[in-house]
């Protein structure tokens, strides 16, 4: 992964297909990027440890979390 003089990174489902023992790593860098991350993904570890804003798609469209963790409400 090359994240140099990037602001925005784009990623979709990061932490798929990665070993048990890559995710904790990648979630670290992630963790400390300095810039914004867009990113689609279903890993609720990554979401809670990563992300800061979460917004859901349904069919009422796209709304922002209150809480991190998928269907809480």
């Amino acid at each position: 992964m090359s994240i140099d003089g990037c602001n925005v990174l784009i990623l979709d489902e990061p932490t798929r297909n990665l070993s048990p023992l890559s995710n904790p790593a990648i979630r670290k860098v992630l963790q400390s990027y300095p810039g914004a991350i867009i990113s689609i993904s279903h890993d609720r570890k990554y979401i809670k440890e990563v992300c800061t804003k979460v917004y859901s798609l349904s069919e009422n469209g796209l709304q922002m979390q209150s809480s991190f963790m998928i269907g809480e409400k």
